[in-house]
């Protein structure tokens, strides 16, 4: 089943249909999660309660445009709000690059086979600001379309469409001519 045909049965309380819901979601939500909180236990029960708060209000839900952005949207904002209630939030906005560690870079890293690549891969992405590596996370890995990632991170789409552009840019512009250097290093063109 896709995810209009899971929606819909679980709003007409299916229960296999929420399974369906939960079995598909909750890995993509815990990676997606885990980029913003480190706390695998906290993690774990916010993604639990999106899941039992869903069940109970489903007959006050109705249709959702993407149920993929529709819940990365929730738990970014369950969690959040856990944060805060914690008093932690605080101290993680204090380190703007090191609370999301983009997984993105991790897939690009594999299509790279030399280690200088993957070094300059990861310091030219701890260059971004956090924003550019969620869009990027979320655009690339969780491959969201530019109106769920507007929705997920509260942002226009002419604002995540220039956050993407901009991040692809940079990284761009500093890793050919390194790559060009290394080609030609390895055919020893100097």
């Amino acid at each position: 089943m896709d995810e209009t045909q899971l929606w819909k049965g679980f709003l007409n309380a299916d229960q296999k249909a929420f399974e369906g819901l939960f079995k598909k979601y909750y890995r993509p939500l815990y990676l997606y999660g885990y980029k913003i909180v480190r706390n695998t236990q906290l993690l774990d029960d916010c993604i639990q309660d999106l899941f039992f708060e869903l069940w109970t209000s489903k007959e006050r839900l109705g249709e959702v445009t993407s149920v993929k952005g529709y819940l990365f949207k929730a738990l970014k904002f369950k969690l959040t709000r856990e944060l805060r209630k914690e008093n932690r939030f605080d101290a993680i906005e204090e380190e703007p690059n090191e609370w999301f560690e983009i997984s993105h870079e991790s897939w690009l890293i594999e299509q790279q086979t030399d280690h200088e690549q993957k070094e300059r891969l990861t310091h030219l992405i701890s260059q971004l600001t956090k924003r550019q590596q969620e869009a990027l996370y979320l655009r690339f890995f969780s491959q969201l379309n530019y109106d769920e990632i507007a929705e997920v991170m509260k942002l226009t789409y002419q604002a995540v469409v220039n956050l993407i552009y901009k991040s692809v840019k940079f990284l761009r512009e500093h890793l050919v001519p390194f790559l060009i250097l290394l080609i030609q290093a390895s055919l020893g063109v100097f």
